[in-house]
């Protein structure tokens, strides 16, 4: 993954200057460098940067309220402050700047801030695509995030409601008519009115007298009406 950087500086020596230190370090891409606050706006909106270098002191737009309104539109944007300017330190942290570096610029100290953001927004794009694949759920003891893939059924045991994963059992209060159009996308099915099956987890159904049970991979056994048997035997047959 190839980081956006957008420099904001109305000196256009320095701008270059910092796009020549900027693009010496591996896995950054100065996308495009701007004059003013308002054309780094512009800019902003074409190219989304992850990353922005800025100064304060520019002429239509200080580098502290074009920040505040970068921060407003894109929130996981990081903002590095190049500036000659000491005093706005404290300002600047305050609107979650990275970092602030003060000229004349020090190239080892911009190459060692560039590395530890690259190290942060790789590590928090591997987590956003961990998540992107869960479910929230609210348990007894707070919110939890589960890859349906390892939900083996959902039971109802009213007032509560059990969820049993291949490792743990949760409590919910959630009911079954929520989880059952939350994981409709993931092909969850009823098997009875008590329980929420996860087909993919199915060994094999067994029959029980009049009744039937299902055989989980993992070795347990839940109930199967016998409304249910049938469409469950049809699932079965077509899942991947």
């Amino acid at each position: 993954m190839i980081l956006r950087v957008l420099i904001v500086d109305d000196e256009p020596a320095v701008g270059l200057y910092l796009r020549t230190i900027i693009e010496e370090v591996p896995g950054v891409d100065v996308a495009v460098i701007a004059a003013s606050g308002q054309e780094a706006l512009q800019k902003a909106a074409i190219y989304l940067p992850q990353i922005v270098f800025l100064d304060i002191d520019m002429p239509d737009m200080n580098g502290l309220e074009l920040a505040r309104t970068l921060v407003e539109s894109q929130e996981d944007i990081f903002l590095v402050f190049a500036t000659a300017y000491p005093d706005y330190a404290l300002q600047a942290f305050e609107l979650y700047s990275f970092d602030y570096i003060l000229k004349p610029f020090n190239e080892k100290r911009i190459k060692k801030t560039l590395s530890k953001l690259i190290e942060k927004i790789q590590h928090q794009s591997s987590r956003r695509s961990v998540f992107d694949n869960c479910i929230a759920i609210e348990t007894q003891t707070g919110k939890i995030w589960l890859n349906p893939g390892e939900i083996q059924y959902i039971e109802s045991r009213k007032p509560s409601t059990i969820i049993k994963t291949l490792t743990k059992t949760y409590i919910t209060k959630g009911g079954m008519d929520t989880f059952e159009k939350i994981l409709q996308p993931y092909n969850f099915c009823r098997c009875h009115r008590s329980y929420l099956i996860n087909p993919k987890l199915i060994k094999e159904i067994i029959r029980s007298g009049r009744t039937f049970q299902i055989a989980l991979i993992s070795g347990e056994r839940i109930l199967l009406s016998r409304r249910q048997e049938k469409t469950l035997r049809d699932i079965l047959q077509y899942r991947v």
